[in-house]
């Protein structure tokens, strides 16, 4: 215990250290950084890397098709984006602090490119939010839409259906028409006449029986009233038909179905934020959003809170930094005879040993010119 309790007071005194030379480094340079802020800053830095590290993950892994090499792809681009927006904050503070202007502007430029890293993500994220509810509505809307084309199908169905029940009704009571027609002209023509006749046979037998005549508009009469019967009698069968399959036709399933559909389609709707509020927005009922509206409105609701997300840190890195004022000096008049001796000396000091120099140069050159 007594080791790890030095261990301890050993790194937060080498920490208080550190932390005084920076802060004294930092006022010669003349600025102040408020630590506090700097770490506010990280760490919101660190809260947005997060999200978008993990929405883009579970993008890869929602439209990666279980294919882990797809997602391990899909995941690269994340990662440097990650990169880029943690250098954010370094670029806030070196364009408050440091003295060089193509620094600055080089940190400017850096801050911009890698705050249109963070728009990108958090406007990826921001769409995620809203994805599910607008999937359910998609969803509702296209069983509405079959709902509708199965009510349509059927309802055409039924008018076709009604409209071959009429045409062969009315056909059906024309042969029938034509049969009793053709009944009653058969039943107009006379009978036929009959009158007695006798006589003997060969063998001299007497017989006795009846000679008719016959009309002979009776027989094609007759056969022609056997085919209009015939065919009344097919075309009623076509009419049976016609109406057995009419009544498998029942509106009310398919205008069942079709409720239930708008309801679920409503239900859907009004559960989705996205069209409430762009109807909100837009002055409309949530259930007449279009899509058009909803693109406008998430330009305004995606959008921008990204831009701001994005500036969040840097705005924060920005009003760590505290410009300190140059201390001024009073003016002491002692103080000018003091310096103005220190300043003698030094001179006088300096040209002492400018002369010395001066003459074992020109001994060196002497003996050299004598060897």
């Amino acid at each position: 215990m007594a080791t790890l309790h030095s261990i301890t007071t050993a790194l937060a005194e080498r920490r208080n250290k550190w932390r005084d030379w920076a802060q004294l480094r930092d006022e010669e340079r003349g600025y102040r950084l408020d630590m506090k802020r700097v770490i506010l800053a990280y760490l919101t830095e660190s809260v947005v890397v997060a999200a978008s590290l993990y929405g883009a993950w579970l993008f890869a892994e929602m439209y990666g098709h279980d294919d882990w090499k797809q997602i391990r792809m899909m995941l690269l681009a994340p990662l440097g984006y990650a990169v880029i927006e943690f250098c954010r904050v370094p670029l806030a503070l070196s364009f408050r602090t440091h003295g060089s202007r193509f620094v600055k502007l080089m940190a400017l430029i850096g801050l911009v490119a890698a705050s249109g890293v963070t728009v990108k993500s958090m406007s990826q994220l921001g769409e995620i939010m809203f994805r599910p509810r607008l999937f359910d509505v998609v969803h509702a809307g296209e069983e509405l839409g079959r709902a509708t084309d199965t009510h349509a199908a059927t309802l055409g169905k039924i008018t076709a259906a009604d409209t071959l029940v009429t045409d062969r009704k009315n056909a059906f009571q024309v042969g029938e028409q034509r049969a009793q027609s053709d009944s009653q002209q058969l039943a107009t023509l006379p009978k036929e006449q009959c009158t007695p006749t006798s006589g003997v046979t060969k063998d001299g037998r007497p017989w006795k029986s009846q000679a008719c005549k016959t009309d002979p508009r009776v027989l094609p009469m007759r056969d022609n009233l056997a085919k209009t019967v015939a065919a009344r009698d097919d075309l009623q069968r076509k009419l049976e038909d016609a109406v057995r399959e009419r009544g498998k036709l029942d509106p009310a399933v398919t205008d069942n179905a079709l409720t239930a559909a708008k309801v679920a389609y409503r239900e859907a709707i009004l559960h989705s934020q996205l069209h409430t509020f762009t109807g909100m927005v837009f002055g409309v009922a949530a259930t007449e959003v279009t899509d058009e509206q909803i693109s406008r409105f998430l330009r305004l609701f995606v959008f921008l809170p990204a831009i701001f997300v994005a500036f969040a840190s840097t705005l924060i890195a920005f009003t760590a930094v505290h410009r300190l004022k140059p201390k001024v000096i009073p003016y002491d008049p002692d103080a000018e005879f003091v310096m103005a001796g220190m300043m003698h000396d030094v001179v006088a000091e300096a040209t002492r040993k400018a002369r010395e120099e001066m003459e074992q140069l020109a001994a060196k050159t002497a003996k050299g010119v004598k060897a």
